[in-house]
């Protein structure tokens, strides 16, 4: 019966110890990945491709819009001399027209976000590796990012943002003025 209590004795004293062990091993940081990214010099550059592509889409949007419009005018113009079959092709190419367009609109929304998502990759690869290497030297066992406020609560004192822009070299940039 003694073998068992101290069997027992020595398991509760090892139980507490592992688990005391995992409790001052779990430390968390919080980190606005959207922040640092905006603080690289490399953001900038990409917020400039995508600005490019981004116009050269609308122009090429304004032009369906353009053709869809004239289209419509002219149809509505001569409706009254048209018979119903002519009306009817009008009124389907009208239609097909307007199709493409929002066609259009989808795949530029798509195009540009790959396009950014490609663009950012090797910089957000650059931000998580400076992350581990701020979590492996300050002992972070996690670090969660509070980008779109996924966090709702934090300690300001586990925010590694100060720790990974001192790691990164990097330095807040001036914002533009705001027209109030």
């Amino acid at each position: 019966m003694n073998r068992i209590k101290l069997v027992l004795i020595i398991s509760a004293f090892i139980f507490a110890a592992v688990n005391g062990e995992a409790q001052t091993k779990t430390k968390i940081g919080v980190i606005n990945v959207s922040e640092v990214l905006k603080l690289m010099p490399e953001y900038d550059s990409v917020q400039v491709a995508y600005q490019q592509k981004y116009e050269t889409m609308q122009r090429e949007m304004q032009q369906l819009y353009a053709e869809f419009e004239s289209k419509q005018a002219e149809f509505s113009k001569n409706q009254t001399n048209m018979t119903e079959m002519m009306k009817s092709i009008k009124l389907q190419e009208l239609e097909d027209l307007q199709s493409r367009i929002q066609s259009f609109q989808e795949g530029a929304q798509q195009e540009l976000n790959a396009f950014v998502e490609e663009k950012q990759a090797p910089i957000i690869v650059k931000i998580k590796n400076a992350i581990k290497e701020v979590a492996n030297e300050n002992g972070f066992s996690h670090v969660l990012n509070n980008t779109q406020d996924q966090v709702l609560f934090f300690d300001e004192a586990f925010d590694i943002l100060p720790l990974v822009k001192k790691k990164m070299n990097l330095k807040d940039k001036m914002l533009p003025p705001t027209g109030n």
